[in-house]
């Protein structure tokens, strides 16, 4: 599967911790690395989403 520069990128910033959107973040922007199973998301009574790499989305990016 070939990813994105933009994808690549938010994969790597997810390498170190989980990220937390902002209101006005365009969610379609990633929502292909989450069908894909590379990202994992969770909504927050904020109503904000955090966002976390998963174990296939670490072998996406070091490949």
């Amino acid at each position: 599967m070939e990813l994105t520069e933009l994808e690549r990128d938010f994969l790597k910033r997810l390498l170190g911790e989980s990220w937390i959107s902002p209101p006005l973040f365009d969610h379609e922007t990633v929502a292909r690395l989450v069908e894909l199973g590379l990202v994992e998301t969770e909504p927050l009574p904020s109503g904000d989403i955090e966002y976390r790499i998963t174990d296939a989305g670490r072998a996406a990016v070091s490949a």
